[in-house]
């Protein structure tokens, strides 16, 4: 009830922005339309991405030691998207035009466009896919878990051409992007799975079984080899922060290793979503579950400030910098409304509100 209290305050500051206008409730401006509504949005459809894909080891490609924890992980898999959708729609200013223009006037040639049908349609597909499950029909679970793994892969591997749109910012363009985003995605998703089934035991008081242990320890086997994959792309991060000839957008990555972001990177990005997970598997070996949760909501928690850092960085470097135009700023500037933070903290209270439901409904079905 407290959680659901919270998101329910939290959320009726986007009704309230939405009455009286984003110009007065949020911190974005012409320079920098994209503010820290877009970083939930990303981070929650990346987190959905993951879960999926993890879902689909046992789903699809019928890895068995992935059965035990199909049905948690599809739930997960559909609250993140919904809280992940929820929070670009109350960063629209006119949220209903999306669904309107998208049905009645379609503008095949707009990534936007795509975007919104992809995930749209994936959202419905894992509801189908769960609600087989529920029904125990697995094949038809089947059929609806491959659609959507198939839709939602297109539209991750999309992910940064959207965001690259936006002033054609080198910061988001760069080559390794797309596979970053895919890895980053799994990434969080064996996090959530490794944080959200401990969870889920300890508000409910049940003991992991043997099956869950098992799928458990494999995923952290999984979450290890996928932290070694980031870690190579953090170093790639750091050498374009140091050595402007690696970027495409050098003053961003700059600002982002070295300027005012640095203390997110390298406490965010680099300790809390990199470093300390990998240490805490390998002191651990990975067997200690009570770690592995730990290492889940570190790496978490270390992802979210770096779609912040991704989301704004790019923002901040001024358009034809390089033509040093007269009264132009070094940077551009942002700061989070009250609005936007209330907002966030809303969709997060929302999310565990749903988990907790989730709980419930895995537990009233026997699907765990």
């Amino acid at each position: 009830m407290g959680l659901t209290l919270i998101s329910a305050i939290g959320l009726s500051f986007g009704v309230h922005s939405m009455v009286v206008g984003h110009d007065h409730t949020f911190g974005t401006t012409r320079e920098v339309p994209w503010g820290i509504l877009i970083s939930p949005y990303v981070f929650f459809a990346c987190l959905s991405t993951g879960l999926c894909i993890v879902s689909s080891l046992g789903q699809v490609f019928g890895i068995r030691l992935f059965q035990s924890i199909i049905p948690r992980t599809v739930f997960l898999a559909i609250v993140t998207m919904a809280t992940g959708l929820m929070c670009i729609t109350l960063e629209l200013e006119n949220p209903w035009r999306v669904g309107f223009t998208s049905l009645f006037s379609p503008h095949p040639s707009s990534n936007i466009w795509w975007k919104t049908t992809i995930y749209s349609l994936y959202l419905i597909f894992m509801v189908f896919n769960f609600l087989s499950l529920v029904l125990k029909k697995k094949q038809r679970a089947k059929v609806f878990a491959i659609i959507a793994l198939v839709t939602v892969t297109m539209g991750n591997l999309n992910m940064n051409s959207d965001m690259a749109l936006l002033g054609t910012r080198g910061f988001w363009s760069e080559n390794y992007m797309p596979l970053y985003f895919l890895s980053l995605s799994t990434l969080t998703g064996c996090s959530a799975i490794l944080l959200f089934s401990w969870f889920g035991k300890v508000i409910t008081g049940k003991t992991v079984d043997i099956e869950d242990d098992k799928a458990l320890k494999v995923t952290g086997k999984l979450f290890m080899i996928l932290l070694l994959g980031i870690l190579y792309f953090t170093g790639v991060k750091i050498m374009g922060g140091f050595y402007p000839q690696f970027t495409k957008n050098p003053e961003a990555m700059y600002l982002l290793v070295q300027g005012g972001f640095a203390l997110n990177f390298w406490v965010g990005e680099v300790g809390l979503a990199v470093l300390l997970p990998l240490v805490l598997l390998l002191v651990t070996r990975g067997k200690n579950l009570d770690i592995l949760a730990l290492a889940g909501f570190s790496c978490l928690t270390g992802v979210f400030i770096l779609f912040y850092d991704l989301v704004i960085v790019g923002q901040l470097i001024p358009h034809y910098h390089q033509y040093n135009v007269v009264d132009l700023p070094k940077y551009y500037s942002y700061s989070p409304s009250l609005h936007e933070i209330m907002i966030t903290t809303g969709a997060i209270f929302f999310f565990l509100a749903a988990f907790i439901l989730g709980e419930m409904i895995l537990k009233k079905f026997s699907l765990e």
